[in-house]
């Protein structure tokens, strides 16, 4: 492995008194043998600090300090946490927890040199970034970073996309931002052109530059396996550049599908939303390792906020599994809404925050049961549902059960529970439809037969 290429991952966040967070919080970022988790899904309400902890992973990157200051003599530490960077305002009004003048923190660790089955034999590091910010009638006092980076420091690639990440259109020759992750804090920022990141690389490919037919057979082979409708590399069609004043046909990428061969432009907002971040993050990939014969197999952080966007519970099932392919070598953090995201991640590195009377907990182990469905999902810890049920059939089946330990029922009431009964009794349990046809059969033989005169 190149010394380019060697893995950083984050394995812990501490925050106390940031946004939502009050008393000191930590976010395990391990897998359960203590190796850095190649996945780690984060659930909870909204608004309950999801965001926050993405942002604060961003933040907390490690970067090499350029100018370090030298005040009182003291050694400059050649590494800082990215956060500094930002204006006292900016950090105070995006960080510190409002209303209270206590000391606000965070601290990431992460590792060097570690891989997510444990294989490999270099020398793995410890690193952790840390910012103090204290304030005092509402403004900052001081911010105080520090920084642990034994060895030579590098900057681990760290890209962030926010849940309003949306495709840009031809802007590959302008700035993004950073390292590539403004769309976790501006909606307004664009993500890198697929369809130009396509025809770029097909151009490439035809002047013979090094490594770019297998860049670009390696990108197109992620599309494949990532979105619907493409079978294989073929139904890509890439025409060359768009030109303006040229006609449709004329240049582009378009897409092969059951309804007809169509440019990207005329797919769906949610087909071009999943293109254009998995696109980004290989085009990121591409020029952060651009002698490297395949890229996507180089190692990143990918932080994601509600990855099941756009997303069909079809794609919600399969997309961890095509994004660990394609990349075996990315970190991935993420927060989602969907029980089919929790189902797809109940082996991996999972956790809950609550909201405890004003103040955001995490909970960095909750309890999991292997194979469990979708209902027991949603009722579990994982998202703290009363029922699976429709809220309309829960309040009847309610009113049911208070109703049956009544001691004493009006003429009303018993003629409310008949109705609730047959209501109840009638409710589908299997769990596939033909199952419940034929369940529904056999009820209503066994009704026919218990009636008076039946054979």
């Amino acid at each position: 492995m190149r010394p380019q290429s060697q893995p950083v991952y984050f394995t812990r966040l501490e925050l106390e008194n940031i946004r939502s967070f009050g008393a000191r919080q930590f976010l395990d970022l391990l897998d359960d043998k203590g190796r850095p988790a190649q996945w780690t899904l984060i659930l909870g309400d909204n608004g309950v600090g999801k965001t926050t902890l993405l942002q604060c992973l961003a933040r907390m990157r490690p970067t090499v300090n350029e100018a370090p200051d030298e005040d009182d003599g003291a050694v400059p530490n050649p590494v800082e946490p990215e956060l500094v960077r930002e204006e006292d305002n900016a950090i105070l009004k995006a960080y510190a927890r409002s209303g209270t003048d206590r000391t606000a923190s965070l601290r990431a660790e992460l590792i060097a040199g570690a891989t997510f089955d444990g294989s490999g034999r270099r020398k793995r590091r410890e690193i952790f970034t840390s910012v103090e910010i204290t304030r005092s009638k509402g403004r900052i006092k001081d911010i105080i970073p520090d920084a642990g980076f034994p060895g030579k420091p590098i900057e681990p690639l760290v890209l962030a996309y926010g849940a309003g990440r949306h495709m840009g259109r031809a802007n590959l020759e302008r700035s993004t931002g950073g390292e590539g992750t403004d769309s976790l804090f501006n909606a307004a920022a664009e993500l890198f052109d697929p369809e130009e990141t396509l025809s770029r690389l097909d151009y490439l490919r035809l002047k013979n530059r090094e490594h770019a037919k297998a860049k670009l057979a390696s990108l197109k082979a992620l599309l494949v396996e990532i979105l619907p409708y493409l079978e294989n590399p073929g139904d890509i069609d890439i025409r060359g550049p768009r030109l303006p004043g040229d006609d449709d046909e004329e240049g582009g990428v378009w897409i092969k599908t059951p309804f007809g061969v169509v440019p990207i432009s005329r797919m769906s907002l949610g087909y071009q939303t999943v293109m254009a971040w998995t696109a980004d993050i290989a085009w990121r990939l591409l020029n952060h390792y651009p002698d490297c014969p395949n890229p996507l197999l180089e190692p990143a952080i990918v932080i994601v906020d509600e990855i099941d966007l756009h997303l069909h519970p079809q794609w919600q099932r399969s997309i961890r599994r095509h994004l660990t392919t394609h990349f075996p070598a990315v970190q991935f953090i993420a927060t989602a809404h969907s029980p089919l995201m929790a189902q797809d991640a109940l082996e991996t590195n999972l956790a809950v925050l609550r909201d405890n009377d004003g103040e955001a907990t995490i909970v960095s182990d909750p309890a999991v049961v292997k194979n469990w469905r979708l209902d027991q999902i949603l009722t579990s810890e994982l998202f703290g549902l009363e029922s699976a049920r429709p809220l309309a059939v829960e309040q009847a089946i309610e009113r049911r059960n208070a109703l049956t330990i009544k001691s004493r029922l009006s003429e009303g009431e018993r003629a409310e529970l008949s109705r609730l009964n047959a209501f109840v009794h009638q409710l589908p349990t299997a769990e596939r439809e033909q199952d419940q046809r034929a369940m529904d059969i056999l009820r209503r033989a066994a009704a026919a037969i218990g009636k008076p005169g039946a054979q």
